[in-house]
């Protein structure tokens, strides 16, 4: 049996491994998977078993806008997450500063051309590291994470606390 290969946590929807490869019936993961990529990452972090491939094969579970072109749904992120037994918390723009640490975030944001999905995987420092937004996968605190997204003249839409499932002891 062919064992799989393991990308980890993902950085970058344009990767090279990947990006080039459809989301919806006319997208692609490179200019519209951040959404998916986000779902992801949340799924990867709570059991690194959660494999890319397997994932992908699964993508048609995660419901698209304008079949694919304008990326992932936002009520995707509830039923997607819900449904793996993930709780999922709406917090309030204004209420992020004081906003519980919860073990992921998902941010929702929109620019000018278009908007963008970003995971934040929580640790144990008070942080979230934030990936397929920077360069390199960047720890900050959410409210940190907003201002720099203010900055990027990039407006925030909606942000999804999650805490993942509790495993089950054997």
């Amino acid at each position: 049996m062919k064992e799989e290969f393991d990308f980890g946590l993902l950085n970058s929807q344009t990767d090279e491994r990947y990006g080039s490869r459809p989301y919806g019936l006319l997208g692609t993961i490179a200019k519209n998977g951040c959404g998916m990529i986000a779902l992801y990452n949340i799924e990867r972090a709570a059991d690194d078993k959660t494999r890319f491939e397997p994932y992908y094969a699964d993508r048609k579970q995660i419901r698209t806008n304008l079949f694919g072109l304008l990326g992932t749904r936002p009520s995707a992120i509830n039923k997607r997450l819900r449904k793996k037994a993930f709780e999922v918390v709406s917090i309030r723009l204004k209420d992020a500063e004081q906003a519980e640490m919860f073990d992921g975030v998902i941010v929702l944001s929109w620019y000018f051309f278009g908007a963008h999905y970003v995971a934040g995987i929580g640790n144990d420092s008070g942080t979230y590291t934030f990936y397929n937004q920077f360069v390199r996968p960047r720890p900050m605190k959410l409210t940190e994470f907003l201002h720099t997204l203010k900055d990027q003249k990039q407006h925030v839409l909606r942000i999804w606390g999650v805490r993942f499932p509790k495993k089950q002891s054997e």
